[in-house]
């Protein structure tokens, strides 16, 4: 698995995360979208480090 992809779990919990900094409304909206019984499935497009 680690060849395809990283723990954010883990890490987040080994504080190795960056904290993420005016990107409360997009943060929210992420959440309310995999809130929702169905068509709860976010896709976030863009540039890394963004």
């Amino acid at each position: 698995m680690d060849e395809f992809a990283r723990d954010l779990t883990q890490l987040a919990r080994d504080k190795k995360l960056d904290p993420v900094v005016g990107r409360a409304t997009e943060i929210q909206r992420v959440i309310q979208i995999l809130s929702r019984k169905t068509k709860n499935n976010p896709v976030l497009v863009g540039e890394s480090g963004v």
